[in-house]
């Protein structure tokens, strides 16, 4: 084992997550689903990202680590009236999902979020579409497997411009090589984007490609997350920021979730914005959201899957108000959970 200076600057080993018990320990007992702010603290453990694990700086004592921003609203508790999201774990395509997917590496619109750090969400892929401007990025997507985009049905069946590829492993669109200086100083570069054909689209685009560090498939609702609760979601994008124009370096905003009743009382008066338990409200605080360039994106949220973190897709960005941000106007996200049947029964190896 190599030896390491945790955040405190203690002595430590750089070791698997999964065999450092101090923080294994931590994780069991703290209160689900991770906060934005212990899943931070967490990551400045890190100290290595192999191919199928996480490395983290282990102390050699226990951890307390104080949730500062820790909610004390209830968990919007789903209608009992509602059927529960369908049982997928016995269909014959289960085993096309990656059991080693939504890994943290602990080291149209986003408003008010924040710089993704590199290769924090590496299932982040773009859409890209032919229009008379050239290429435009117009929609994102989610790597669930190392064959299938999972993104919004109107990105493939509503938009004007015909769908002209996916991009996965981008961070910063305008940089030819991503790179970020880690808390040590030295320099962490991304291995190259891949720009790729669409091979077929069924409503969800499906392509081939290289698993490597920059991309890897996100962890979708089942078992026994597929019906979880939980009071916060992690929205990721290139969309349209508080300034008004496309981010080129990914963002990232925590939203809280906005219970059902309260969501479809918000947009009863629109005929077009039917709300059901098949979805999902998030947000509707001033200038957090979102918007346009964001559609088909994932709404995730960390959990502790196997003895590590890991996200899981809940959500796809859907729509919300016509102006992003609105105080009291919560977007609406596609509740995975309730169409894995449908997406099992779509792909192929």
């Amino acid at each position: 084992d190599e030896g390491c200076r945790t955040p405190d600057r203690g002595v430590g080993d750089c070791i698997p997550l999964s065999e450092c018990k101090p923080l294994t320990d931590f994780l069991k007992s703290a209160s689900k689903p991770l906060s934005q702010n212990v899943i931070n603290k967490l990551n400045s453990y890190t100290c290595s990202f192999e191919a199928n694990s996480v490395k983290v700086c282990c102390p050699s004592t226990p951890i307390n680590i104080i949730d500062e921003n820790k909610q004390t609203t209830a968990s919007p508790q789903i209608s009992t009236e509602n059927p529960p999201p369908p049982d997928v774990t016995s269909h014959n395509n289960f085993g096309l999902l990656p059991k080693n997917c939504g890994y943290l590496p602990l080291d149209d619109k986003i408003i008010n979020g924040e710089n993704a750090m590199l290769n924090e969400f590496p299932w982040m892929a773009l859409l890209s579409y032919s229009t008379t401007r050239g290429p435009q990025f117009r929609c994102g997507g989610s790597v669930i497997n190392d064959r299938w985009i999972l993104t919004a049905a109107h990105c493939v069946s509503a938009l004007s411009e015909p769908l002209l590829g996916v991009r996965v492993g981008e961070y910063n669109i305008v940089s030819k090589v991503d790179c970020q200086t880690q808390h040590n100083g030295s320099n962490k570069c991304s291995p190259p984007v891949q720009d790729l054909a669409i091979e077929e689209t069924l409503i969800h685009p499906g392509f081939n490609r290289t698993i490597i560090k920059n991309v890897r498939p996100v962890c979708l609702p089942v078992d026994n997350s597929r019906d979880a609760k939980y009071t916060n979601v992690i929205i990721t994008g290139w969309g349209i920021t508080a300034t008004g124009k496309a981010s080129n370096i990914l963002q990232k905003v925590s939203l809280p979730v906005i219970s059902l009743e309260q969501c479809q009382s918000v947009y009863k008066k629109d005929p077009r914005a039917r709300v059901t338990y098949k979805q999902v409200c998030a947000g509707g605080t001033d200038k957090k959201d979102s918007c346009p360039g964001d559609s088909g994106g994932p709404m995730q949220v960390a959990a502790y899957l196997n003895d590590e973190i890991r996200y899981v897709q809940q959500g796809i960005v859907s729509f919300g108000p016509r102006e992003c941000g609105l105080n009291g106007f919560p977007g609406v996200y596609t509740r995975i959970a309730y169409y894995m049947d449908w997406i099992l029964d779509t792909i192929r190896p």
